[in-house]
């Protein structure tokens, strides 16, 4: 009977730890909703993410990060999103982003999405949130 009982005693040992060690990977594996990518569509006063849109890049941020992202997929629409493209790769800048230039014709780019939380009392150019010196800075430094 003693032979019995450690073998059940060490059987139960070892599930439990395994049991535990699988948890505890899941975890830390996956600390949230895990994407390996999402699209990010820039216009010249705002960032629109799943007919959701930001005008504050701080907000769009936060958003993204929650989301556990791997890889920023950027779609630029207009001419006037030079500052809003060059913000988000900016802030973005610790992952791999991928830039695109839809045609002018295509559906995202005709977005109405409604803002998801407005920057209201602001003043100043959308989309807020952004710090042009540093962006400048960042952009300069990437030219040879």
């Amino acid at each position: 009977m003693s032979k019995h009982f450690t073998v059940d005693r060490i059987a139960r040992s070892i599930l439990a730890d395994a049991l535990a060690f699988g948890l505890v990977a899941i975890a830390l594996g996956a600390p949230g909703r895990s994407v390996d990518s999402l699209a990010v569509t820039v216009f010249a006063d705002r960032y629109v993410v799943r007919d959701q849109a930001f005008d504050d890049l701080d907000v769009l941020e936060k958003h993204i990060t929650a989301e556990n992202v791997h890889v920023v997929n950027v779609l630029v629409c207009g001419a006037g999103a030079t500052r809003a493209l060059k913000a988000v790769v900016h802030r973005f800048r610790h992952l791999p982003v991928q830039i695109r230039v839809p045609d002018l014709d295509e559906s995202e780019c005709f977005s109405t999405a409604a803002l998801a939380t407005p920057a209201r009392e602001r003043v100043g150019k959308r989309p807020f949130g952004i710090d042009d010196e540093a962006v400048d800075r960042y952009w300069l430094e990437l030219m040879p």
